[in-house]
């Protein structure tokens, strides 16, 4: 297992396409996301290659995670608790992680409660295809 920064952003959008097998965000976004100062990536490898990543933008003191995504052949291993708290290594203690996570995803809440999240907050109707809402959580280092 090892850890390192993207490669580039068809990397990313390959994993979440897996991972999703829904609608993962677009190539562009992953490209937009890549090109910008604030935003911070961790990819992990396994055997070569790349199964998961995070990804997440830090303004100040605050980390908005935008996205967690684990191959499908990879699930259930426990790699993306162990990716996140590998990633939070690169912040400084302090700093406030956000994200939102649909109701319907247990085993990601799951994951985020292990980890120290709380929820603060419900949001009506956040996602889309389907439409769903959103659990707010948060975490301080």
């Amino acid at each position: 297992m090892e850890f390192r920064e993207p490669k580039d952003a068809t990397e990313l959008f390959e994993i979440a396409k897996d991972a999703y097998q829904e609608k993962p965000w677009p190539l562009e976004s992953f490209e937009r996301d890549l090109a910008s100062r604030h935003t911070h990536y961790l990819v992990l490898e396994e055997h070569g290659e790349p199964v998961a990543f995070v990804g997440g933008t830090l303004i100040i003191d605050e980390l908005s995670i935008s996205n967690v995504a684990v191959k499908s052949a990879f699930q259930g291993r426990g790699l993306g608790q162990l990716l996140l708290m590998e990633w939070f290594n690169q912040f400084p203690p302090g700093t406030r992680i956000l994200l939102e996570v649909r109701v319907s995803n247990e085993v990601a809440q799951h994951v985020y409660q292990k980890l120290g999240f709380n929820v603060y907050h419900r949001r009506k109707d956040y996602y889309h295809n389907p439409v769903e809402d959103a659990l707010l959580m948060d975490y301080f280092l």
